[in-house]
C-alpha cells in the first residue's frame, strides 16, 4: 500500500515534461466526434468528472467528445467495449482505481495494462466515508462501536463486487476489527438512495459523488481514506486519526484508450489533457466534487496502473478477500 501511495505522489512530478506542446502533430486527427466511456452509470463522481473532462478537451481538440455511461461489475462492463474498440483516438475511457483492483478478484476477458493504453492521469482524491443521518453515527468510533456490538447487522455498498470501493471497505473491515454486510449497486445513484433510507448505513464513496450531500446535512462524513487530510475538505479526519490505523487508500481517475492506439494520437491527447487541467474553472469544479486535478505524462499515468494492479492483487491475497 505505502509503494503505491509513494508511486502515486512521484509519478505526478513528471507532468512537468508534459508541459510543452509537441513539434508534430497527429496529422488529420481528429475529424470526427470522440466517444468517451464513463464505465459507470449516470449522476456519479465518475460521471461527472468524465463531463468536465469531456468539456475540456472539445473546447481544446474543436469536435465534440461525446460522453457514453456504461456502468456494471465496478466498470468492467464499460472498460471491455472499450479495449475492443478500434485503437484509432475515437473511443477513449475513464480509468479509475477500480479497474486496477477488478483483476485481482474477477476473471476478465482481458488484461487492463496490456490491451490499454495510457494517455495521461486527471485527478486523485479520497473516498468519505460517509453514512446516513438515520444511523446518528457522527464519529467514525460510533460505527465501530455499533457494527461490533452486532457483527453484520450493519450493511456497506459498493459499486459492485470486486470493485475497488467493495475491496477498500473489506480492508478498512479488517483493519477495524468489525463484520459488515456487504450490498453491491451498479451505480452510486441507487446506492445513495438506499442510504437515505437506511437500508444501507455506510458507504465508502468519492468525494465527488457524496461531498454535495455532507455539505447540505443529509449524509456525515466520518472520516476520509487517505493517509493525510484532504486539502479540499481539511475539517475531516483521516481513518487512521479517527481510531483505523493502518487503512490509507487513494482513489485517482485517468485517461486511457485501447492498446496500439498511435504513439501520435496518445501525444496530442495527453497534450490537450494537461492543458485543461491547468484551466482555473477546470480546477474550481474539481475542487467543488473534492478532487484535486493530477496531470501526467503518459509513461508515468501506464506505470501507475501497473503498479496498481500488482499492489491489490498482493492486497487481496495477503487480507484474504472473497468475493
Amino acid at each position: 500500500m505505502n509503494e503505491r501511495r509513494h508511486f502515486l505522489s512521484t509519478s505526478l512530478a513528471l507532468a512537468a515534461g508534459t508541459s510543452l506542446r509537441p513539434a508534430w502533430a497527429a496529422s488529420g486527427y481528429p475529424e470526427r466526434p470522440i466517444r468517451l466511456v464513463v464505465p459507470y452509470a449516470p449522476g456519479g463522481g465518475s460521471d461527472v468528472l468524465g463531463r468536465v473532462v469531456a468539456r475540456g478537451l472539445s473546447e481544446r481538440t474543436g469536435v465534440s467528445v461525446v460522453v457514453e455511461n456504461r456502468g456494471g461489475a465496478g466498470g468492467a462492463i464499460g472498460l471491455e467495449t472499450v479495449v475492443r474498440a478500434q485503437p484509432d483516438g475515437y473511443t477513449l475511457v475513464l480509468l479509475s482505481t477500480s479497474h486496477a483492483s477488478n483483476g485481482a478478484v474477477m476473471q476478465l476477458s482481458y488484461d487492463v495494462v496490456k490491451d490499454t493504453r495510457a494517455i495521461g492521469l486527471i485527478a486523485s482524491g479520497p473516498w468519505l466515508l460517509v453514512t446516513s443521518k438515520q444511523t446518528g453515527f457522527t464519529r467514525l468510533s460510533d460505527l465501530i462501536q455499533a457494527a461490533r456490538k452486532k457483527p453484520g447487522s450493519l450493511n456497506y455498498a459498493s459499486s459492485g463486487s470486486g470493485s475497488s470501493t467493495h475491496l477498500a471497505t473489506e480492508l478498512f473491515a479488517q483493519k477495524a476489527g468489525i463484520s459488515v454486510a456487504h450490498v453491491p449497486y451498479r451505480s452510486t445513484g441507487l446506492a445513495l438512495t438506499d442510504m437515505m433510507a437506511n437500508r444501507i448505513q455506510f458507504m465508502l464513496a468519492s468525494a465527488a459523488s457524496v461531498t454535495p450531500y455532507v455539505r447540505d446535512g443529509r449524509l456525515n462524513a466520518l472520516c476520509v481514506s487517505t493517509a493525510s487530510r484532504s486539502a479540499l475538505l481539511p475539517g475531516i479526519p483521516t481513518a487512521q486519526e479517527a481510531g483505523v490505523p493502518g487503512f490509507a487508500e487513494t482513489l485517482w481517475h485517468g485517461l486511457s484508450a485501447p492498446a496500439g492506439t498511435p504513439d501520435p494520437v496518445v501525444r496530442y491527447l495527453n497534450t490537450h489533457l494537461v492543458e485543461a487541467l491547468r484551466e482555473p474553472s477546470l480546477r474550481a469544479q474539481f475542487a467543488k466534487e473534492g478532487l484535486e486535478p493530477r496531470s501526467s505524462s503518459p509513461e508515468a499515468f501506464a506505470d501507475l496502473v501497473a503498479k496498481d494492479v500488482a499492489s491489490w492483487a498482493a492486497t487481496v491475497k495477503a487480507a484474504d478477500i472473497k468475493v
